[in-house]
């Protein structure tokens, strides 16, 4: 708050302070002035007094000197010791030897050639040398010379003391400030009776307008002056009854008002209560609602997943073609019904800011790819030519939330084939900017399908409606997924625009943000460019999308858009470095022709080809005999980057993913292992893992347990989860230690905290290990443990190395799988030791349940042990998904925010119920 200085200081003070302020001002100035100039007189007659003394001393004390008569000195030095002020007087050799002192006391003294000016504490030193005039040789012509010779005798110091000049200095101050206090005071005295004469009047005025403030009309001015004042006194009265009029006026029609104000008071407090029942009945409503969807989710869901799985193995039996086409309907209308449920589930969410978005690391072309990858067999089936171009600065590692760029994806490429007969589909990723941590990625997909009107765009984002009502019956939908789409990009910080044009198609460009992180480990090597390249292609875009994927790792392309030209440029070469891309035409006719043609290129051409088809598996089934006897690879469109710059490399296509070299460790017979876990699909799975190593495995559901299996069974190694109940793995890790000094035991955590590392090793654990647990490595580590005799020693460079080399190798296996990957893909270990997905996703929904169970019992304790199976269990199998969401849920209830953990609960339920981990 601004205080007014016409508040802080009445008209009195202010009178005295424009009356005093500049005189003081000027007093001061005139003061300090004459003051420091007084002083700086007698600083200066001192040195210029003790400067002359020393000059006058060493002239008169050249013989003294010369014939070392101290007697001489001394009389010299009885005249100025009888000053005052002179404390000492000195006489030096030319060997700096005191020769006479006048006094005896401490003192600092420099000596120079040149006369010196030095401050010692309280004493002035003035230091003059003491030279002789020595002898001139005129007469003798070749010793003239025009400069004097001279011979230092000694010097000369006399020390004055500054305590006559300091008392000399503090009485002009003293006599100043008298002067002062005396004119402050006189003018004071002038000035405050000059101010009593103008602000009596005034503030007489002031104290009768505080009355008229505080509600006594009746308060008037006594008139005592003349001129302005008097004037203004008179009108002071004159306003006091006219204000003493209007308020009398005004008190008769406020108590009418305020008369109609309580009634109208009693009614709005009567339609208050109405409203607070009635918003009260709207949330129990939304909450049924939510209750309702979440049940009926889970109630249709289930059925439909089942007819969608019965109908499929039905389809694979003996049937007719009508009972083929029958379970086509039913498979295809079961579809479209559970992409309905999802859309009025998304949007009920939405509605309510239940949905938060994820911040994992993610590749954006890649998480696109896949929900082309998901759309690419509907395209296919409409004879759809798809496109993917993506700038180079797009196409990196970033935080953000891949499910939901993932929908985006999904729905406006679905929306694209829907509303296409022909022609072909372009979805593009760009950046837009990238500004400190932040990139602004944009995704365009273009269409060339019946497009809309300026008119019928106004309805489009609008809930449950679409351009017109015959689109509904003709294409089906519940006219939400752009709202959705619009919806999650605002979350995402972006926006939606879309222009279309009726019977010419439709783009739509959503920009949405994304954090840039910096890559951590090794970076993969780029192969320099090299070798010859024919990339064939009729569709223009396709083929500026191939040139654009393969433009770094060749040294030279030609492109070619028509079979004449094609077969023009292979005329010209016979080089067996030259590589082809052929790419077969997604209009069914245009394919025929071209495979026609297709077998002689084949047979003619030396080099590589990799032939790009449409994701339809008749396209290229005649060609399986001559994939087995020349060099072909076959891949669907569009064609992926790291599966382009695999084949660049002369890698073979025939596996999806690259594989490590299987593992020929095994424990030797006789090793015995605990497995101390909670969550019984991650201690089964730990156990799969370990028997495949040989070893005898024992089960422990808490620490507790493992202390007494292992003071029982003595094994050789303990697989220890760090959270459990009962007894938590640290303070098991120490009994069992005090017992078994030498017993491997290797932690198993998901939190990556250097202080709970540190309380690990403190405990005693042998090796620690982050979820995901990679089999291999965790196999190898247990032989190196077994081996070791001590199982403390297990840091040398050679067990580490070994260790490394495993790791890498499940690296690079898991970079080829991800890049190939869906967004419903499993883990690698499923399949490997022989667990269903099904037998996962049911001990999800058991956690599931027990979640919601306890949630409705507002049971937090059970609601975080559940949560901290569900991280342990996502992190064993790395679903990054599911351990980011249940991580956030544990974190909601540390807040105590019923609202946000009730959300974080929604929102794992969608997760695992659409099996989107």
């Amino acid at each position: 708050m601004i205080t007014n200085s016409n508040t802080r200081y009445g008209i009195r003070q202010q009178v005295l302070l424009i009356t005093l302020l500049p005189l003081v001002v000027m007093t001061l100035i005139m003061a300090g002035y004459f003051v420091s100039t007084r002083i700086s007189d007698n600083q200066t007659a001192l040195i210029e007094r003790g400067e002359t003394m020393s000059r006058l001393l060493a002239e008169a004390s050249e013989f003294g000197l010369i014939s070392g008569l101290t007697h001489q000195l001394s009389a010299l030095s009885q005249g100025p010791i009888q000053e005052h002020d002179v404390a000492d007087v000195i006489f030096f050799d030319a060997h700096k030897n005191t020769l006479y002192r006048a006094r005896d006391f401490d003192l600092n003294i420099s000596l120079s050639n040149q006369a010196i000016n030095q401050r010692n504490g309280e004493y002035w030193l003035f230091s003059t040398p003491v030279k002789s005039s020595g002898v001139l040789v005129g007469d003798s012509p070749e010793f003239n010379n025009d400069e004097e010779t001279t011979e230092l005798l000694g010097w000369i110091v006399v020390a004055i003391s500054t305590q006559p000049m300091h008392a000399r200095e503090n009485q002009i101050i003293s006599n100043s400030l008298l002067l002062l206090l005396s004119g402050f005071l006189i003018t004071f005295i002038i000035a405050a009776r000059f101010a009593e004469t103008l602000t009596k009047p005034i503030l007489s005025l002031t104290s009768v307008i505080k009355e008229l403030q505080e509600g006594k009309l009746s308060a008037r001015v006594e008139v005592r002056s003349t001129a302005e004042l008097g004037s203004l006194e008179q009108g002071v009265n004159l306003l006091a009854e006219q204000v003493q009029l209007s308020n009398q006026r005004l008190e008769s029609q406020v108590d009418k008002a305020t008369q109609r104000l309580r009634k109208t008071m009693h009614h709005l407090e009567t339609q208050n209560i109405a409203l607070q029942r009635a918003r009260q009945r709207a949330d129990q409503a939304n909450l049924a609602k939510d209750e309702f969807l979440a049940r009926m989710s889970h109630e249709l869901r289930t059925p439909l997943t089942s007819v969608l799985g019965f109908t499929s193995m039905l389809r694979q039996t003996d049937l007719t073609y009508e009972q083929q086409e029958h379970c086509r309907i039913i498979n295809q209308t079961s579809t479209m019904l559970l992409a309905i449920i999802d859309d009025i589930l998304d949007f009920a969410k939405l509605q309510s800011d239940a949905i938060r978005l994820e911040r994992i690391e993610f590749n954006p072309e890649r998480v696109i790819y896949e929900a082309i990858e998901m759309q690419s067999q509907s395209a296919a089936t409409k004879g759809l030519e798809l496109a993917f171009r993506v700038e180079s600065s797009a196409s990196s590692t970033v935080l953000g939330d891949p499910t939901r760029l993932r929908q985006i994806a999904t729905n406006l490429i679905s929306n694209a084939i829907k509303f296409t007969d022909n022609g072909q589909i372009i979805i593009s990723l760009d950046t837009l900017k990238k500004e400190n941590k932040t990139q602004v990625l944009e995704l365009s997909v273009k269409d060339s399908g019946i497009g809309i009107t300026e008119e019928q765009k106004k309805h489009l984002f609008n809930a449950f409606s679409q351009a017109d009502s015959s689109i509904t019956r003709r294409f089906g939908g519940t006219g939400l997924g752009l709202v959705i789409v619009r919806k999650l990009v605002q979350l995402m910080q972006g926006e939606i625009n879309l222009e279309s044009t009726p019977a010419k198609g439709t783009t739509v460009r959503c920009s949405f943000a994304v954090k840039t992180i910096n890559p951590i480990g090794k970076l993969q090597k780029k192969p320099s460019p090299s070798g010859k390249l024919i990339i064939f292609d009729r569709h223009p875009e396709t083929l500026a999308s191939l040139v654009e994927l393969t433009a770094p790792n060749v040294s030279k392309i030609e492109q070619c858009a028509t079979m004449q030209s094609l077969e023009s440029t292979l005329s010209r070469t016979d080089d067996r470095d030259t590589s082809l891309i052929f790419g077969v035409s997604a209009n069914p006719d245009i394919a025929t022709q071209q495979k026609l043609k297709l077998n002689s290129i084949i047979n003619s051409f030396k080099g590589r080809i990799l032939l790009i088809t449409p994701a339809i598996a008749g396209h290229f089934t005649e060609l399986s005999e001559l994939n087995n006897r020349i060099e072909l690879s076959v891949a669907t469109k569009p064609l992926q980057r790291d599966l382009v710059q695999k084949w660049l490399s002369h890698a073979s296509l025939e596996q999806n993913s690259v594989k490590p070299p299987e593992s020929s460790n095994k424990l030797p017979p006789g090793h015995k292992v605990l497995i101390a876990e909670d969550n019984d699909f991650n201690r089964l799975l730990l156990r799969k893992i370990v028997e495949a190593a040989g070893a005898e495995v024992f089960e422990a559901r808490n620490g507790q347990q493992a202390i007494e299996l292992t003071r029982k069974l003595r094994p050789s190694a303990v697989i220890m989860d760090v959270h459990m109940p009962v007894l938590d793995g640290i303070s098991a890790t120490r009994t069992i230690r005090n017992d078994m000094p030498d017993l491997p035991i290797i932690a198993l955590t998901a939190n990556v905290i250097s202080s709970e590392e540190h309380e690990l090793r403190q405990a005693g654990i042998s090796r620690i290990e982050y979820k995901p647990v990679k089999d291999e490595k965790l196999i190898h580590l247990l032989c190196l443990l077994c081996d070791n005799s001590s199982g403390s020693d297990i840091s040398s460079n050679k067990a580490v190395q070994e260790v490394q080399e495993v790791q890498e190798v499940q690296e690079v296996q898991e970079v080829q799988e991800n890049s190939i990957s869906g967004p419903n893909a499993k883990s690698p270990l499923l399949d490997k030791y022989e667990l269903s997905q099904d037998s996962l996703h049911q001990e999800l929904i058991d956690q599931l349940d027990k979640l919601k169970s306890a949630f409705k019992d507002q049971d937090d304790c059970k609601i975080r042990d559940h949560c901290h199976q569900l991280t342990g269990l996502a992190g064993l199998l790395e679903l990054p998904e599911l351990e980011s969401c249940s991580i956030e849920l544990n974190e909601a209830i540390k807040k105590e925010d019923r609202r946000e953990t009730w959300q974080q609960l929604w929102r794992l339920q969608r997760l695992i119920e659409h099996q989107q981990y």
